[in-house]
């Protein structure tokens, strides 16, 4: 294989390395390529002696004309074997199994005349920050840069591409001044020295300036230099104190609740919630999520018995090792630009990023909806990882019914009202 000469960007903080919990096997559907499929036949494999009895592949789509690796009832892919090894690793080699399951958790963004790096903290390992620097792990990228390149048949660089990246719906900008709004959040991230919720809240202070200035009417020198002194003036003016800020209203509660059911769903694998009990429970779900009273539905297995009553009635006391957590899960998310355009759902820049910001009171009530006896970094870092298995990857999330309620929370100034009322701390 020819290695591409494109740049690649990895994240500076994260560690990762593969600790054999199978989650990634038991919960999601591996979509396959021709060629993997006749990889996969050329194995030979015995559905009964070697795969229990199950087939290989499964067939799904509206037309039934896409193919998945299969998996057993309890989620698991048919190829999981002992101690929760790839059959097909373990026979043939990393390099036989399916891209997609050689990538995980990394994710290849084209951003450019670069690729970025972003990590699926829908992995546990990922999450926890476990294993080996991934600056380390370069060759192993680049190499899967390429595979992934070669896999979806690109027939133009990335300097040849000629699309624009949207901020808006109606206005594109250079890929230039999208690193500049991407260096300056970033640094407001880093360098923020009160809890990551304000720190967010300052980024979203940043982005309701921005919005309505056409920056692509100004030089990048420029651009830079206004992205300073609003960021200084963001900074100052956004109140340390989250009580200072107003409250949710009944709008904003109510779509705040419903998009929350969606990022807290677990619909496969062991660790999911009603939805094995069919599409009966998961609408009694919904309307309970809308109403926002009474017993919070078990959506993922880690709901305790708990009511939305008491969720609301709890602070988040975030510790220091949650609030580094939290601080880097959205440093690479920026960073990478892994949060609007072909990573999610061709969804504007700033769009895109004040779905990301709404996803901070989310992961927050999802830890809250947790057992009050589990360590405070547990329970944030399962909420993470229920939040990120959904984003930039489940499509409803990515359709105009859900968009619109995303912009609503955006243009009524609730996002930055639900990120400031989760982050509230005890007096």
């Amino acid at each position: 294989m020819v290695r591409n000469s494109e740049k690649i960007n990895l994240p500076i903080l994260q560690n990762w390395d593969c600790h054999v919990c199978g989650t990634c096997c038991k919960e999601y559907l591996v979509r396959l390529s021709e060629d993997e499929v006749a990889k996969i036949k050329s194995q030979n494999w015995d559905v009964n002696e070697d795969l229990g009895g199950y087939q290989p592949f499964r067939k799904t789509g509206l037309f039934k004309n896409k193919i998945n690796l299969n998996h057993r009832p309890d989620g698991s892919c048919v190829f999981l074997g002992e101690n929760n090894l790839c059959k097909i690793h373990g026979k043939f080699g990393l390099d036989a199994k399916p891209l997609p399951c050689q990538v995980f958790p990394y994710v290849l963004i084209p951003t450019g005349n670069e690729w970025s790096v972003g990590v699926r903290y829908a992995c546990p390992s990922a999450a926890k920050n476990l294993g080996t620097s991934v600056l380390k792990q370069r060759d192993s990228i680049e190499e899967f840069k390429d595979k992934l390149i070669e896999r979806e048949k690109f027939t133009i660089t990335l300097a040849e591409n000629k699309v624009k990246p949207m901020l808006s719906s109606t206005q594109d900008t250079s890929w230039e001044i999208i690193f500049a709004i991407r260096n300056k959040l970033t640094e407001m991230l880093k360098n923020g020295k009160q809890d990551i919720g304000h720190s967010l809240r300052c980024c979203i202070a940043l982005s309701n300036e921005l919005k309505s200035t056409n920056l692509s009417k100004l030089g990048i020198d420029q651009v830079k230099e206004f992205l300073d002194i609003f960021g200084k003036v963001t900074i100052s003016d956004v109140p340390v104190d989250a009580f200072a800020v107003p409250s949710p209203n009944w709008i904003g509660r109510i779509l705040f609740r419903q998009i929350t059911a969606l990022f807290t769903r677990k619909d496969h694998g062991p660790n999911r919630g009603i939805a094995n009990k069919g599409r009966i429970a998961l609408l009694k779900a919904a309307i309970q999520f809308a109403r926002g009273t009474g017993t919070v539905p078990k959506l993922n297995v880690w709901v305790s018995d708990t009511t939305f009553e008491n969720i609301e009635s709890r602070r988040c006391e975030l510790d220091e090792e949650s609030n580094e957590l939290l601080k880097r899960y959205y440093l690479i998310k920026i960073e990478s630009l892994q949060f609007f355009g072909a990573s999610n759902f061709g969804i504007p820049f700033w769009e895109g990023l004040n779905i990301l910001l709404l996803t901070y009171p989310i992961i927050v009530w999802t830890s809250l909806a947790q057992s009050s006896q589990d360590p405070m970094v547990d329970k944030i870092q399962r909420a993470i990882s229920l939040v990120d298995d959904h984003f930039g990857f489940n499509k409803i999330l990515g359709g105009l019914r859900q968009r619109y309620g995303f912009n609503l929370l955006a243009q009524r100034k609730e996002t930055e009202k639900l990120v400031a009322w989760y982050s509230r701390q005890s007096i």
